[in-house]
C-alpha cells in the first residue's frame, strides 16, 4: 500500500483528463517572469549568458538554479496545473524534492497547490488542481509560481481553462529588491520554495525578487558585485557573511561591495546582514571579528553621511530561544528558521521600503 492511497494529498502524481484544459508556454505574454534573467542552452537562468560565460564555473552552475524565479498573472480559470521539465532530478539528504526541484502556486498569498518531481528518475512531472481561494470581485485572481530553490528547469507549461483570460500581474508596490549570499540566501533547505526567507519577504511586502544566493560560493566575487550594481533597485540585502572563506576575504569584498552598489544606486536601500546562525554552528571560527568586518562598512557609510543603509546582527535572527530547532543541520535553516529570518528582516526592509 502507498501512502498515496490512504492520503490524496500526499499523491504529488496527476494523470490529467480534462477537455477544457489548455497548456500555455510559462515564457509567452501576458505571463510575467521575474527572478530569471535569462534563457539560454535550454534553461532559464539567473544571470545573463554574457556574464555566465565569465564567471567561474561554480557560479555558472549555480546561476542555472532558479531560486528566486517567479511567475506572476491574473486569470479567471477555476483550476490551474502545471508540467514542468527538469533537466535531472538529484536527492540531497536534508531537502526534500518539494523545495530543491519543485514549484509551489500561490492565490493571492494562499498556497494553493505544490507540483514535484515523484522520484529522481521523472524529472518532467504535472500536476492540477481548482482554486478554493475565492477570487477578485471581477472573477480574476493573482497567481504567483516559485520555481525551484535549488535544481535547473528546462520548461514549464501552465494549464488553464480553454475558455479562460489571462491578464499581465498586477504590479509590485515595490521595485526589485535583490538578495546576495549562500546557500541560506539560495534556500538551503526550505520545505518550499515560498519558504525562503526571501520569498516569504517578497509575498509579504510585494516586491520583485532577484536572489542572488550562490550555495557554498558567495565570495564577494568582483563579477557578481558589477552585476549586482547593475541592476535598478529599490534595495539590496548583502547577506554573504557566512560563505567568506577568511576574515581577510571578506575584508577585502565587503566594503568594495559597499561602494561599488552605492555608486551605481544612490537611492537603493542598503542592508548588511552578518551570518545568521553563528553560535550553532561551530566549524566557521572568528564570528565575533567577521561582524566586527561588517559593522565597520556600516559605520563608515554611515559617518560619510549614508543614510540609505541599515544593518542587522545575524545572530538575532532566528529568535532567542531553541535556536537549534530553526535549522535541520545546525547551519541551514528549517521552514520554522526561515520564518524567524523573515520577520527579523521585515521592519528592517519595511522601513527601507517605507512600507505604509
Amino acid at each position: 500500500m502507498r501512502i498515496a492511497d490512504i492520503d490524496k494529498n500526499l499523491n504529488v502524481e496527476s494523470k490529467i483528463e480534462n477537455d477544457n484544459l489548455i497548456w500555455l508556454d510559462c515564457r509567452e505574454k501576458p505571463f510575467h517572469l521575474t527572478g530569471l534573467a535569462d534563457y539560454f542552452d535550454g534553461l532559464f537562468t539567473r544571470m545573463p549568458a554574457e556574464l555566465m560565460e565569465k564567471v567561474r564555473p561554480e557560479l555558472a552552475w549555480l546561476g542555472k538554479h532558479t531560486s528566486g524565479g517567479r511567475l506572476r498573472f491574473r486569470t479567471n480559470s477555476e483550476f490551474i496545473a502545471l508540467n514542468a521539465v527538469l533537466p535531472s532530478v538529484d536527492l540531497m539528504p536534508h531537502m526534500p524534492l518539494t523545495g530543491s526541484s519543485g514549484f509551489d502556486v500561490y492565490a493571492g498569498k494562499t498556497l494553493e497547490m505544490f507540483a514535484t518531481p515523484p522520484n529522481v528518475a521523472t524529472p518532467a512531472f504535472e500536476k492540477m488542481c481548482r482554486f478554493y481561494t475565492p477570487a477578485d470581485k471581477d472573477g480574476f485572481r493573482d497567481i504567483t509560481i516559485n520555481f525551484p530553490l535549488y535544481n535547473r528547469v528546462s520548461s514549464l507549461a501552465i494549464g488553464l481553462d480553454k475558455n479562460a483570460v489571462v491578464k499581465k500581474p498586477k504590479k509590485t508596490k515595490y521595485g526589485k529588491v535583490v538578495f546576495y549570499g549562500s546557500s541560506i540566501t539560495q534556500g538551503g533547505v526550505a520545505s518550499r520554495p515560498g519558504n525562503n526567507y526571501a520569498n516569504i519577504l517578497a509575498k509579504w511586502l510585494d516586491f520583485e525578487l532577484i536572489n542572488l544566493g550562490f550555495s557554498g560560493n558567495a565570495f564577494g566575487d568582483e563579477l557578481i558585485a558589477d552585476y549586482i550594481a547593475s541592476i535598478p533597485m529599490d534595495a539590496f540585502v548583502m547577506d554573504y557573511d557566512f560563505n567568506s572563506r577568511s576574515l581577510d576575504e571578506l575584508r577585502a569584498t565587503h566594503e568594495p561591495m559597499y561602494r561599488k552598489v552605492r555608486a551605481a544606486q544612490p537611492n537603493a536601500k542598503i542592508i548588511m546582514i552578518s551570518n545568521p546562525v553563528p553560535d550553532i554552528y561551530c566549524h566557521v571560527k572568528g564570528n565575533d571579528p567577521r561582524l566586527e568586518i561588517i559593522t565597520e562598512t556600516y559605520n563608515k557609510a554611515v559617518s560619510e553621511g549614508d543614510d540609505k543603509v541599515w544593518l542587522i546582527n545575524g545572530a538575532t535572527m532566528l529568535g532567542k530561544s531553541d535556536r537549534d530547532t530553526c535549522t535541520v543541520d545546525n547551519c541551514h535553516p528549517n521552514d520554522l528558521g526561515f520564518f524567524r529570518m523573515a520577520e527579523t528582516v521585515k521592519p528592517v526592509l519595511s522601513k527601507a521600503l517605507k512600507v505604509k
